[in-house]
C-alpha cells in the first residue's frame, strides 16, 4: 500500500492521503496514524517534524499507559492526550498492571498470559462494541475532531499503543467525516494486519509450541494485529442503528456539520 510509511522504530505508520472521499481524495501527507512514539529514534522524529511537518501528536492512550511509555518528541512538537477508554475498560478483569507490562517482563510472554486469561475471549467484542455504546468514547473522539480542526489543515498524527484499535476507529471516523465509504475505511483499517504479519506469525508459531488452543491463538491475533471483520462489528451496528458512520458522527458524537465541512475544506483535494 502506497500510504504505508517505514520508520526505524515507529510501527504501523501510514498517511491517509489518496484515499477516495467526498467525491475527491484525501490530501497527501497531512493526516497520519501510527503506533506510539515511545521508541521513536531521532531520525524518525526528524522525519515526522521536518519532512512531513507534523507538530501535533494526538495520543489516544490512557494516562497510565502514557506515563509508562511516554512519547518521544522534538522541540516544536506538541502532544494532546485524549484518552478514549474509560474505567469500564480497565476493570477487575484486566487492571492497569495487566494492560501494560512491567519493566523487564518479556512482551511475548505477557501477551500469552492475556490470551490464556479466562476473560480474554470477550475482549474483542467488548472493545469494538464499546466504541459504539460509550458516551465517553464519543465525547473524546469528538474532542479529537475539534483538536484536528484547530490545526486549520496542518499535518497531524494520532496514535494509541499499537495504532490498530483505538487509532483504527479514530481513522475510520475521520475518513467517514471526509466522505469515504465503508470499503475504503475497511481497506485502511485492514492494512494494520500487514504491518504486524511477521511478528504475529512468530508469536503464533511459539504459541502453538507452548500448547495454546486455537481459541487462544485467535485472541493472540486480536492482541497483536487486526482482521477486517473486527471493524465490521461496530460498522454493522452503526449502519443498522444510525444509517451510516457519518450519521453516527453527527448524531451520537454531536460533531457539528460545520466542523465536518471545514475538515473537508482543509483535508480534501
Amino acid at each position: 500500500m502506497a500510504n504505508v510509511l517505514k520508520f526505524e522504530s515507529i510501527d504501523n505508520a501510514r498517511q491517509l492521503g489518496g484515499i477516495p472521499a467526498g467525491g475527491s481524495h484525501v490530501k497527501h501527507n497531512l493526516l497520519f496514524r501510527s503506533s506510539n512514539l515511545s521508541k521513536a529514534t531521532e531520525h524518525d522524529l526528524h522525519r515526522l517534524r521536518d519532512d512531513f511537518g507534523v507538530h501535533l501528536v494526538i495520543d489516544l492512550r490512557s494516562d497510565f499507559e502514557y506515563m509508562q511509555k511516554p512519547d518521544k518528541l522534538l522541540d516544536g512538537m506538541d502532544s494532546a492526550l485524549i484518552p478514549v477508554l474509560d474505567d469500564s475498560m480497565h476493570g477487575d478483569a484486566f487492571n492497569k498492571d495487566q494492560v501494560v507490562p512491567a519493566t523487564g517482563v518479556d512482551f511475548m510472554e505477557f501477551l500469552f498470559g492475556i490470551a490464556r486469561h479466562p476473560i480474554a475471549s470477550t475482549l474483542k467484542d467488548k472493545l469494538y462494541n464499546y466504541f459504539v455504546d460509550s458516551d465517553y468514547a464519543s465525547k473524546q473522539y469528538a474532542k479529537v475532531f475539534e483538536t484536528i480542526l484547530a490545526q486549520k489543515g496542518a499535518p497531524v498524527l494520532w496514535h494509541c499503543t499499537s495504532g490498530k484499535d483505538r487509532c483504527g476507529f479514530c481513522s475510520a471516523l475521520m475518513l467517514a467525516a471526509l466522505g469515504a465509504d465503508d470499503n475504503a475505511i475497511l481497506d485502511d483499517y485492514a492494512e494494520s494486519e500487514n504491518s504486524y504479519r511477521k511478528p504475529l506469525e512468530a508469536m503464533t508459531a511459539k504459541g502453538r509450541e507452548s500448547g495454546m488452543t486455537e481459541e487462544q491463538l485467535d485472541i493472540l491475533h486480536f492482541l497483536v494485529s487486526v482482521k477486517r471483520e473486527y471493524l465490521e462489528i461496530p460498522l454493522n451496528r452503526i449502519n443498522a442503528e444510525c444509517g451510516s458512520l457519518l450519521n453516527f458522527i453527527t448524531q451520537r458524537m454531536h460533531v457539528p456539520t460545520a466542523t465536518i465541512d471545514a475538515l473537508r475544506e482543509y483535508y480534501l483535494e
